[in-house]
């Protein structure tokens, strides 16, 4: 075999493929991305509601939804230690223990609402099932989580007594959300979507200066 045959054959010999290198940080980059699109997702119920409660709700499974609440109110009730903590009416165990309910009442005490207002629904002709129902009030909660942050930077940053002025301005937002939810369920009756609704708010916000002054 004359030498440039050997040449030719070496030149054909194709090197070993070799695995790709691992791109660190790809999960992680993931799954915030997957996070940050969640939650700005969630937040478009205040601006399109009727969007998000036809076609993408049901990509939101319970704990995500659930903890949407969860943490809204748990950025309420400690704002709300915090106040009281300021005034010198509650002390870091009360401030602990309110922050702890909060949590509770997100989930829970928002889940039994959701489930009052499907009852109610229920009973004007709504045909939506309990669970889509309580996910959607859930989720009417974003504005108020946001509120959350905000007040909580102003309570802790500022020294501001922001319980009332964040708190609950994000709880009232949360009733356009839940008009467009019951109304989503019971078909085209505005007024009867608007008045469970404001039921459904005013019983969180009683439920909340009740818990509050335990």
């Amino acid at each position: 075999m004359d030498s440039t045959s050997i040449s030719n054959q070496t030149a054909n010999v194709q090197p070993p493929l070799m695995p790709p290198a691992p791109v660190k940080g790809t999960i992680k980059t993931g799954f915030l991305a997957d996070l940050f699109s969640r939650f700005v997702a969630a937040l478009s119920i205040v601006v399109n509601p009727g969007n998000l409660l036809r076609s993408r709700l049901e990509t939101f499974s319970w704990p995500w939804a659930m903890s949407v609440s969860g943490i809204a109110f748990f950025l309420f009730f400690l704002q709300t230690g915090l106040d009281l903590y300021r005034a010198d009416a509650a002390g870091t165990g009360r401030v602990s223990l309110l922050a702890i309910t909060g949590i509770v009442y997100g989930t829970a005490g928002v889940a039994f609402i959701g489930a009052v207002a499907w009852t109610l629904t229920r009973a004007i002709g709504g045909s939506r099932p309990v669970d889509w129902v309580i996910r959607a009030f859930a989720l009417s909660y974003s504005p108020a989580l946001i509120y959350g942050l905000l007040g909580l930077a102003a309570n802790v940053l500022m020294g501001w007594n922001t319980a009332m002025a964040f708190g609950i301005t994000g709880a009232l937002w949360a009733i356009g959300p839940m008009t467009a939810t019951i109304r989503e369920v019971v078909g085209d009756k505005p007024w009867a979507s608007l008045a469970i609704a404001t039921f459904c708010g005013g019983l969180i916000l009683f439920g909340w200066a009740w818990v509050s002054r335990l």
